[in-house]
């Protein structure tokens, strides 16, 4: 199929992507077994550093959830645009440009996802998320990372970055 054929091919179904979940398993439920043995041990000898170092795990737990709920929708890829976990829409129109940058540390590779945006984040999002307190001290897959840049660490999720490049590419009409 030639490139022009390409771009005038429709769409096809939306991407969504979820967080990885083997990559917070460990944390999560580690952490919560951790936190449990700690609780007993506070009961039994030392109240204030046992409960202070259970208090200390279970965050760490928390901040980690988002791997294993159930939904763990980090992205969604669709025709209108661009959806991030706790942020909102970004239509495309809103979007100027998308670049998947590589980083190796040895022989892992951190990819990261840079948005950069047309206008302030403010006026880019669409029906904003409203986010739960609690919510808002677990881990997400974005960052802002200027006033129009938003970075998305794609190592986090479930689907390689060639997948996400595609899909974006597929309804920006720059496939990479």
């Amino acid at each position: 199929m030639s490139d022009a054929e390409r771009t005038m091919a429709a769409p096809s179904a939306p991407l969504t992507v979820h967080y990885a979940k083997e990559k917070g398993e460990g944390i999560v439920y580690g952490g919560i077994l951790i936190a449990g043995v700690l609780l007993l041990h506070a009961i039994t000898r030392a109240p204030t550093i046992a409960t202070l170092g259970a208090l200390i795990v279970l965050y760490g737990a928390l901040y980690h959830w988002p791997y294993v709920r159930r939904d763990r929708r980090a992205i969604e890829i669709s025709p209108s645009g661009l959806t991030l976990d706790r942020l909102g829409l970004l239509p495309w129109n809103a979007i100027a440009g998308t670049e998947i940058v590589d980083r190796y540390l040895r022989t892992i590779r951190n990819s990261e996802l840079r948005v950069e945006l047309r206008r302030s984040i403010e006026t880019a999002v669409e029906n904003p998320v409203q986010v739960h307190p609690l919510r808002r001290l677990m881990y997400r897959c974005w960052r802002m990372t200027g006033p129009q840049q938003i970075t998305v660490k794609l190592n986090t999720l479930d689907a390689k970055p060639e997948v996400i490049q595609a899909a974006i590419g597929q309804y920006t009409g720059r496939v990479h």
